[in-house]
């Protein structure tokens, strides 16, 4: 008896591609275009982000009687967007499907999800927006491949912590302070030890171990300081923003690194997991601090 596909519809995406790989289709809606012309004209945007719409706050009898001003306009904390794509696998697997859709959007450097689900605070629709990497020529098909073949060779919880790793990477992106972006960039280098199998002798030196094992340049703020072995200005950041309740120094907003966290973290984040999943490119050699934008280009 032949098992079933499991289709799955997903989105936001104005690519329009349609392909198929090792047993994966992944096509737009018949009706993407019109969907991506009421974007156009309905959608909530500014550089490169969909914003959630807007609702009005609730006043009590008092304001009500006493401010003369109309009650305000908050964004949701949560809303949707409507699917642009469907994703086929052979055979049924839910759990895959959601695996390859996320994947697909790291690809793109958007944040994916299937349809239904609620997006948190933004979310871009320009690709590239969380990565500065594009995909080009036949990309698509071999970065889905090189994800399909981990998705099958890991362990569940390997595959659990490779979601965990893709989420944090691509949303932490959309919150509004620079702390909280930090710390989800330091989530997903916690993820990456776990599923790397380094043991290293202190937080300071994962990312040194990590970047020698998988082949990638190390920051100049996850190096380790001479002066203060075990330490580097990554890990004294980190621990003073877990246990002291401080950023760069000071309580969070009174004062921001000179490092380049949101570009930097990032982009060295990205690598690793280019690197763990089996993405063979030339932007893993890319300096730290090149701010180029890279296309994928996968041998």
């Amino acid at each position: 008896m032949r098992s079933r596909s499991c289709d799955m519809e997903f989105g936001f995406l104005l690519d329009n591609r349609r392909f198929d790989v090792d047993g994966i289709e992944i096509k737009p809606r018949h009706d993407h275009e019109e969907i991506v012309r009421r974007f156009y004209e309905t959608a909530y945007v500014g550089n490169g982000w969909v914003y959630p719409p807007l609702k009005t706050v609730s006043l009590t009898a008092t304001e009500s009687s006493k401010f003369k001003n109309q009650a305000s306009k908050v964004t949701s904390n949560f809303f949707t967007v409507q699917p642009t794509h469907s994703i086929t696998i052979h055979p049924h697997n839910e759990e895959k499907a959601k695996f390859l859709i996320l994947s697909y959007g790291f690809l793109h450097g958007l944040y994916l999800s299937p349809a239904g689900y609620l997006c948190l605070n933004k979310i871009p629709y320009e690709e590239g927006k969380l990565t500065g990497v594009i995909l080009v020529g036949n990309d698509h098909q071999k970065g889905m491949r090189a994800f399909n073949f981990y998705y099958d060779r890991s362990y569940p919880e390997e595959r659990k912590q490779m979601f965990a790793i893709l989420h944090w990477l691509l949303i932490g992106q959309t919150y509004n302070f620079a702390w909280d972006r930090f710390d989800a960039q330091y989530k997903v280098l916690d993820g990456l030890y776990r599923t790397s199998g380094i043991k290293s002798d202190s937080h300071a030196s994962r990312p040194v171990d990590l970047a020698a094992k998988y082949g990638v340049q190390l920051p100049d703020w996850a190096k380790l300081i001479n002066s203060k072995p075990k330490t580097s200005r990554l890990s004294i950041i980190r621990n003073e923003l877990v246990h002291e309740a401080k950023y760069a120094g000071h309580p969070i907003g009174y004062e921001y690194p000179e490092e380049n966290f949101g570009l930097e973290f990032v982009a060295f984040n990205l690598k690793l997991v280019a690197a763990v999943v089996g993405l063979n490119t030339k932007y893993l050699e890319a300096e730290p601090s090149n701010r180029c934008r890279y296309s994928w280009n996968f041998a």
